[in-house]
């Protein structure tokens, strides 16, 4: 083949497809001789030369050339400097065109020689191609540049007759100014005025910018100065944030109280002021550096009246959410503010959006482990009423804030309690945490519990028949407060009746599940036993556990002591995390830690499927599927989509595992319901392991887990048991996880140890899997799913799919017999060039066609690309009407998945990208 393509270059003055298709082959062949290479590199380099003298050859030959370029730098680093320079000089070359140009920045920017310098940036960011300038501003960090050289360049783009390039000089500045030290504090003092100009800019996105600008370059101005007029340059700054919350633009609100939340400093008065909506005496005359309007360089102090109110009474959800964010970390400045703040979130937690009521009780979460929530008696019968919210998580931070709210009252007390009761009745799953809530909120409180506790004591005793009656919710729920009460373990005295304790050993697991933070069950059992020792007890049992425990020794007696006084501890660790939060600084996101709480309730909740409770287990992942699905956050979409499918393959496998592993008839049920089951999470899993860029060895053992309980589902059919197909994925999937483990990243799950000697088992003694489908199925007893934890890097590969003009009463019209095209307008998320697209046609489910999508004909980058595409359909029926099902599927390269066997398509399964969209089609009039 070297022969052939010296042969083929020497003799064509221009390079033809079929030489780049031999080069190609020849770069990515690990034996290729180097003097090969160099010929080709050689050649490559002339024609490229070359292409600006001929007028008649191929636009697109520049666009392959540099695309063998980055193959070659990437699989022969050492012909890479000869290769970079030739890239470098035709890139400047001011006749390139605009797609060669894009391609010979993207072939650079690969490169891990550091040739991306000042001077080919200044040199191309100066050309007036507009298309340039932008990608060159949006990529600036890929090239290096001085700061103050990168600053001058940025501050100049900023006055760019074109918004878009304004507000990418501006993102650039926001960006520089995170991760640089001050040198000319005059120049990132004009950064920040020119910023500030631009707030009054005509164009929603680069206003949108500038506040960014503005509060970045604002906090590196304010962590520059001296202590002394450090308050004053922030309070300026927050002022200046201030004065845009009424912005006609929703993002642009949305901007603000971003930006407010990330201010450290601010004086009390100024923060009182945002929630008054009149000046105060203090206020009135007072100025700062500033921007007020057009023509107005001095802003008052008195802009900053209302601010909050606006942003909490907004009409869009997104702008009152973001504004209970910020509160969140503004709070902890000030306890007088937080005071003031109360008041208002507790009219936002009456709001329509879920997202912003549970943003307002995040924010009081937060208040209260600072020590800044206090309620009235007023503000506490409102809140109450967020105990019967329909969300989950909703009522899930609601009990948290409970868990740290001083009550400092008898009726405050017993209005808490008889509001989680009240929970507790209407969402009987709720009864961990409700049971967890009641204990820490009786230890808070232990004044008013006694009081409490001898006023309900008949309705714990046992009836006249002796029966305990737990099973009523109130009932149960006053015995768990009643456990909270204080107890001296070295007088042996307690403030309630010491046999109530013995009542509580009969819901000794309901208890210690709802107290598994603080104590495991034996100590718990214990603690009951220790507390009602000189009590008289019926239950036989009881007697035992008693007997049991007489040599309980010191260690035990000191953590029964532990129990009794954990508010004590409780109350020492809020004392650390006030101390860390005024200390934080504030860059969290709330999205993400929204989807990490959920996936932890999904760990929590996973044993309740070995008591068969499916059903409760199913309504509370769909409560959480739907709490999700209402975070709207397109910077952390991949996060939402991976939990959502996550949840959604934990749910269908705990419905097979409970109706194989808990069903005494193993093949009784319905073929067709059980091969529909496990078609459906064998296609998430698919989704799960290849659809996201960014996932973790962690990730991937948690599929590959997953993927084994399916497959091993899949072994215990009765017509899966003859095929050995699965059990050769099986023991694929095994190797990649000794693999990974192997790298000694993650630890192998007692789950994967047990399904190993399993399989070891059936190897050693050729056993069938039919003879015995329980030989695999046992080691499911041991599957507890992974905790999944989002950092936020997660990436999503998507599409979207249009056409225009086409519906049922519009069909398109065809000839039978003959092709027929399909227009697509397609956009493709997050798909890197190395994979492999199809576009999928089915034809009634009968007839199924598969079209290639060519990455090397597709602009764009690999974040979003934007085409329109003529899809050809070959085998048109013989009727007068028919419809076509269309979607892009993206074709699974593993090693371990089964072939697709396609006549024309891929090789491999494959994930689907989109939704199907339906073309209709009507037989043309001859």
């Amino acid at each position: 083949m070297e022969h052939h393509l010296r042969r083929n270059l020497e003799t064509n003055e221009n390079i033809r497809p079929q030489a780049l298709l031999q080069a190609l082959s020849l770069i990515v062949n690990p034996s290729t001789s180097d003097s090969t290479l160099s010929f080709i590199l050689k050649t490559l380099t002339l024609s490229l030369k070359n292409l600006d003298n001929n007028p008649n050859t191929n636009p697109f030959l520049s666009h392959h050339i540099l695309h063998l370029f980055s193959l070659l730098s990437h699989h022969r680093p050492h012909l890479s400097h000869n290769l970079i320079s030739t890239v470098r000089e035709f890139s400047l070359i001011p006749s390139t065109s605009t797609r060669s140009l894009a391609d010979a920045l993207a072939c650079l920017s690969i490169s891990d020689i550091n040739v991306n310098d000042e001077s080919i940036f200044l040199s191309l960011v100066l050309r007036p191609c507009i298309s340039v300038r932008h990608w060159l501003l949006f990529n600036v960090s890929k090239f290096d540049i001085r700061p103050s050289v990168l600053l001058t360049v940025l501050l100049g783009f900023t006055k760019d007759p074109y918004p878009y390039i304004r507000g990418a000089a501006l993102d650039g500045l926001a960006d520089l100014c995170k991760c640089i030290v001050v040198e000319d504090e005059s120049l990132i003092h004009g950064c920040y005025l020119r910023a500030v100009e631009l707030l009054f800019d005509s164009e929603d996105s680069v206003r949108c910018s500038a506040v960014r600008a503005v509060s970045a370059c604002g906090q590196l101005i304010v962590a520059s100065k001296q202590e002394r007029s450090k308050r004053d340059r922030s309070d300026a700054l927050f002022l200046q944030l201030c004065s845009m919350v009424r912005d006609m633009s929703v993002k642009v609100r949305i901007e603000v109280f971003s930006a407010l939340g990330k201010i450290e400093i601010v004086s009390e008065y100024i923060l009182l002021q945002t929630l008054s909506k009149k000046a105060s005496s203090a206020t009135k005359e007072m100025n700062f550096p500033g921007q007020y309007a057009e023509k107005i360089f001095r802003i008052p102090a008195s802009s900053a009246s209302f601010a909050f109110l606006h942003g909490l009474e907004d009409e869009f959800s997104e702008v009152r959410e973001s504004a209970c964010r910020a509160l969140q970390t503004l709070a902890i400045l000030s306890a007088d503010f937080s005071h003031e703040v109360v008041n208002f979130l507790m009219d936002v937690l009456n709001d329509d959006s879920t997202a912003v009521r549970l943003q307002a009780l995040d924010t009081m979460h937060h208040m209260a482990m600072v020590g800044h929530l206090k309620m009235q008696q007023a503000h506490l019968h409102m809140f109450l009423g967020i105990l019967l919210d329909s969300h989950s998580l909703i009522r899930c931070t609601a009990r948290k804030v409970l868990k740290l709210t001083e009550l400092p009252s008898l009726a405050m007390f017993k209005m808490c309690v008889d509001g989680l009761i009240r929970d507790f009745e209407l969402y009987p799953q709720d009864e961990t945490e409700v049971f967890s809530a009641l204990f820490v909120v009786g230890q808070n409180n232990r004044n008013f519990l006694v009081s409490l506790i001898n006023e309900v004591s008949q309705m714990i005793e046992p009836s006249s028949g002796g029966k305990l009656g737990y099973d009523n919710a109130r009932k149960a729920s006053y015995l768990v407060l009643a456990t909270s009460a204080p107890v001296s373990m070295k007088q042996q005295t307690c403030s309630i009746p010491p046999r109530i304790f013995s009542y509580a050993v009969t819901l000794l697991g309901r208890i210690a599940r709802s107290l598994a933070e603080i104590v495991d069950q034996r100590t718990l059992l214990a603690y009951f036993s220790y507390c009602s020792r000189f009590t008289f007890v019926s239950a036989s049992e009881f007697f035992k556990v008693e007997e049991h425990l007489e040599g309980c020794d010191v260690q035990l007696i000191q953590r029964c002591e532990a129990i009794s006084n954990y508010h004590i501890r409780r109350k020492l660790q809020l004392k650390e995390a006030e101390s860390s939060l005024l200390d934080f600084q504030v860059e969290q996101n709330k999205e993400i830690n929204c989807v990490n709480i959920i996936l932890q309730v999904v760990i929590d909740i996973w044993p309740s499927l070995k008591l068969g409770l499916i059903d409760e287990v199913t309504r509370t992942l769909r409560s959480l599927k739907a709490e999700l699905r209402m975070i709207s956050d397109n910077n952390h979409r991949g996060e939402l989509v991976f939990a959502l499918l996550y949840i959604d393959a934990l749910e269908r496998l705990g419905h097979l595992c409970s109706h194989l592993m808990f069903s005494k008839e193993f093949y009784c049920h319905e073929c067709g319901k059980l091969q529909c089951s496990l078609g459906k999470l064998d296609r998430c899993l698919r989704d799960m392991r290849y659809k996201f860029i960014g996932l973790t060895k962690d990730d991937n053992v948690l599929i590959l887990e997953l993927i084994i309980a399916n497959g091993i589902l899949t072994l215990c059919k009765m017509e899966a048991c003859v095929d050995e197909t699965t059990l050769k994925k099986l023991h694929s999937v095994m190797s990649c996880i000794e693999h990974i483990c192997g790298e000694g990243s993650t630890v192998s799950s007692s789950f994967v140890v047990e399904v190993q000697k399993s399989l070891s088992e059936i190897d050693t003694t050729s056993c069938p899997i039919l003879d015995n489908p329980y030989l695999l199925l046992k080691s499911l007893e041991h599957f507890t799913p992974r905790k999944a934890v989002s950092s936020g890097n997660l990436k999503c590969m998507e599409a979207e799919l249009h056409f225009q003009g086409n519906d049922f009463q519009n069909p398109l019209p065809f000839i039978s017999g003959l092709l027929v095209g399909v227009s697509l307008d397609i956009t493709l998320h997050n798909i890197p060039s190395e994979n492999r697209l199809w576009i999928k046609m089915s034809l009634e489910e009968k007839l199924t066609q598969f079209v290639f999508l060519d990455f090397h004909e597709i602009e764009g980058h690999n974040e979003v690309r934007k085409f329109t595409f003529v899809a050809p359909f070959y085998q048109t029926p013989r009727a007068n009407c028919f419809s076509l099902k269309i979607c892009i599927v993206l074709e699974c390269m593993s090693d371990d998945d089964q072939l697709f066997r396609s006549c024309g398509g891929p090789n491999h399964e494959v994930a689907h990208l989109c939704e199907e969209k339906e073309v209709y089609f009507s037989a043309a009039v001859r």
